[in-house]
């Protein structure tokens, strides 16, 4: 996220930290997070916060942001986004107050009884979920807090106000209908490219499906019905190649992580999250018990670049 803050602040005409140079990796301490935000509150106050999450259309073909949009709808993007908020274990995470078709009420809070984000952390968030409703297609979006604008044409006295009063926690997001932008993205990989050449067409069909719905993972409910079968069918032909949904599953995240490791530079934090890890330890682990070695050292060994 620090990157598309970074962006954003380029595409407002910001001067960068100095410390930009050291945002290339996919985690970065909440410390130089925090700097990046006062920089930008420091040069155009506080309400060019919500702004910043605009950078996010300039990482349009990365595999985050592509994961984050694959779903295409609002909903769909807010469980990706809270699948993110657990995998790089946030303290601060957003929860539905309320899903219309075309609004959402959001609150930002920690996760458990510990301290709230800092308004600033409010701003940037609510920001970022409503450049991501733009990545996914709806248009017209708005955000408030407290009957306050805060997206997309925030005034500086009344975010100023909305800050004191300390109402910039819970947000109403509103937006209209998807543009037609055609088909579903997919990630930058196709499960072709790298699924088992011995699979059958219907093993590979219930492998892309769940390639297509990463970094969201598909009940076995969902994968018959996305076959066209009943779940006790669906269970019992893969039972008949030796396989299981789970199987199914492993190897589909597994592979592709492979392929990102090996034919890109993405860092690997960021790999285990569209690939539909919990988190970078479960990555680690998987790679460990396959090849014997962490994902690191996998691209280390194997990697042509």
């Amino acid at each position: 996220m620090v990157r598309a803050l970074l962006l954003g602040m380029a595409g407002l005409g910001l001067r960068l930290p100095e410390m930009a140079e050291k945002f290339t990796q996919a985690t970065v301490p909440l410390d130089l997070k925090r700097a990046v935000i006062q920089a930008a509150v420091e040069q155009a106050g506080l309400a060019v916060l919500p702004l910043l999450g605009r950078g996010l259309h300039d990482l349009a073909m990365e595999p985050t942001h592509l994961a984050l949009t694959a779903g295409r709808s609002a909903a769909s993007m807010l469980v990706r986004w809270q699948r993110l908020e657990r995998y790089i274990h946030s303290k601060h995470r957003i929860q539905w107050l309320g899903l219309t078709p075309t609004s959402a009420r959001v609150n930002h809070a920690h996760k458990d009884t510990g301290p709230a984000p800092l308004a600033a952390e409010d701003l940037v968030v609510c920001g970022v979920l409503c450049a991501l409703l733009e990545a996914n297609g709806m248009h017209s979006v708005r955000a408030t807090a407290a009957d306050i604008e805060l997206y997309p044409n925030p005034d500086s006295h009344q975010v100023l106000q909305c800050v004191q009063q300390g109402q910039t926690a819970t947000w109403l997001l509103t937006w209209q209908g998807a543009l037609d932008k055609g088909s579903d993205l997919d990630l930058t990989v196709s499960w072709a490219q790298v699924a088992p050449t011995t699979w059958s067409r219907f093993a590979f069909a219930a492998g892309d499906h769940v390639a297509k719905c990463l970094p969201e993972l598909v009940s076995v409910d969902d994968a018959a019905v996305a076959l066209g079968m009943s779940r006790r069918t669906f269970q019992r032909t893969l039972a008949a190649e030796n396989l299981s949904h789970q199987d199914i599953q492993s190897e589909v995240r597994f592979r592709l992580a492979g392929w990102y490791l090996l034919e890109s530079e993405i860092p690997v934090a960021e790999i285990g999250f569209v690939c539909g890890y919990s988190d970078q330890a479960h990555l680690t682990r998987e790679f460990n018990r396959r090849v014997g070695v962490p994902p690191a050292r996998y691209r280390d060994l194997f990697s042509s670049s």
